[in-house]
């Protein structure tokens, strides 16, 4: 990030009154589920929750952080967010994952159908998932995983070997995919050669990813999606058929035209391997929460007939335009950190942004909040 690093209606705020512990559940019986959630919930409930998922929608999605799977509350617990919440990516703790966030993880997976992807900047070979006691210098590193500076065979294999791990890591854990973190043309709080970045190396590693898999043209509901730069000249036009989605980090946009115009970067990179409307449709648009949690964006957010919203809000009603031709939707909406919403100042329940958001989206379906 460049931050820092039609028949069932649920009431709006329902969720606010769990206050279950979620390291309470041993199994996903439907009396975890019923005690969990202090609420009346059929089985027929999740079983439309899960189809709805399946169905062709514009996405509810966030970057979620400071999991834990425990306390007295659902704030650090992936069952807090709001049950039509389709993905998220799990930016720290995907690795490593303790007992109890495996269990919150399976109850979401299971029960709500939502799914979860392992998520991280790559932009050296062996980031994030080099094994400590190899992990002190770029050097030992390269070492590790078989990278020689100067063979191309070499690196290419200790590219496959690094991108196989994560697979395997992302099998290990029964996570739903894999989210690149890809802005290499950004400056970077941390230290960086960006080797990774150049060479087709990153298009390597995503087509063993994709070998493994993962993506839109797999088929196993693995997904594969980009963020950041999915537009940057290292990302192969042709796998814009396997990116499930391009999640766009339009922090703090300014409104209608601002999105156009990310999204018409998109469509031109992409140019005769996906039409317009398909790129509208895998487009993902997020607001800064590690910001703007409490207030819902920013306030200057304005739409082509000059109305002023939130800018998440203002995300949320957005139709997508491309020379001079309106898309019926977006991919759908997102926020960095989405587990700092779960409390608002002055407002009942929990994630009540994301929430107007998701309704604002999908009117005419259930409201699975």
């Amino acid at each position: 990030m460049k931050s820092l690093l039609n028949k069932i209606i649920i009431p709006f705020f329902g969720l606010g009154l769990m206050i279950t512990a979620c390291s309470d559940w041993t199994e996903l019986e439907p009396k975890y589920a019923k005690d969990l959630t202090q609420t009346d919930k059929s089985e027929e409930y999740y079983e439309a929750l899960r189809a709805y998922k399946q169905s062709d929608h514009a996405v509810a999605f966030g970057w979620y952080g400071n999991a834990t799977g425990i306390g007295v509350s659902l704030e650090n617990c992936l069952a807090g967010l709001p049950d039509s919440v389709d993905f998220v990516s799990l930016w720290g703790g995907w690795k490593g994952m303790t007992p109890e966030v495996q269990r919150d993880l399976k109850y979401v997976q299971t029960v709500k159908g939502t799914k979860a992807l392992a998520c991280c900047i790559i932009m050296e070979m062996g980031d994030q998932i080099t094994p400590e006691e190899y992990n002190a210098t770029r050097e030992d590193r390269h070492k590790f995983w078989g990278w020689v500076d100067g063979d191309e065979e070499a690196i290419k294999a200790s590219i496959v070997k690094f991108a196989n791990a994560f697979a395997d890591t992302i099998d290990k854990y029964n996570l739903d995919g894999f989210d690149l973190d890809w802005e290499p043309s950004y400056d970077q709080p941390f230290e960086t050669n960006k080797e990774m970045c150049k060479n087709g190396r990153i298009a390597i590693f995503l087509q063993t990813l994709i070998d493994r898999g993962m993506g839109a043209r797999a088929g196993k509901g693995k997904l594969l999606v980009i963020d950041g730069e999915p537009e940057h000249s290292e990302i192969p036009a042709e796998m814009g058929k396997d990116f499930n989605y391009f999640i766009g980090q339009a922090y703090s946009s300014w409104g209608d035209s601002d999105l156009d115009g990310r999204l018409a970067r998109i469509i031109n990179h992409y140019d005769g391997v996906l039409t317009p409307e398909e790129c509208a449709k895998k487009f993902i648009v997020c607001e800064n929460f590690e910001n703007y949690a409490q207030t819902g964006g920013v306030s200057y957010y304005y739409d082509r007939e000059g109305n002023n919203y939130k800018s998440l809000e203002g995300m949320a009603r957005w139709k997508p335009q491309y020379n001079g031709e309106t898309f019926s939707r977006s991919g759908g909406v997102g926020t960095f950190h989405m587990e700092y919403e779960y409390k608002v100042s002055g407002m009942s329940g929990n994630y009540p942004f994301l929430r107007n958001a998701i309704q604002i989206m999908n009117p005419a379906k259930n409201k699975w909040l």
